[in-house]
């Protein structure tokens, strides 16, 4: 019927199910109106958002970091220092602070 790898259902449907858990929890067990949810999808899509901005600053000015190293020293220096995942998660860490600091309060 279906001819999908199940290697490609994997990531989707975990995240299906958790946040499918994550609604019923919040919905029957922490009693959240289910109209905050909107603003909080929004919000989500903002720190989104904000990630890719700050994800971007912080490789170009990696990138500008080690052209700057090359031309100084001398020395070799690779772009795949930037290849990294923390700087993504710290990319993340860096758009969530920013995005709380600059919301309004509710």
């Amino acid at each position: 019927m279906f001819d999908m790898d199940p290697q490609e259902l994997l990531l989707p449907s975990l995240v299906v199910v958790t946040s499918l858990g994550a609604y019923l929890v919040g919905r029957w067990l922490l009693r959240l109106p289910r109209a905050r949810l909107r603003r909080a999808a929004a919000r989500a899509l903002e720190a989104l958002g904000l990630l890719m901005l700050f994800g971007v600053v912080n490789v170009g000015l990696g990138i500008a970091f080690v052209l700057a190293y090359r031309g100084i020293t001398g020395e070799f220096l690779s772009f795949y220092l930037l290849n990294d995942a923390v700087l993504g998660i710290l990319s993340l860490v860096q758009a969530l602070i920013f995005q709380w600091w600059w919301a309004r309060p509710d």
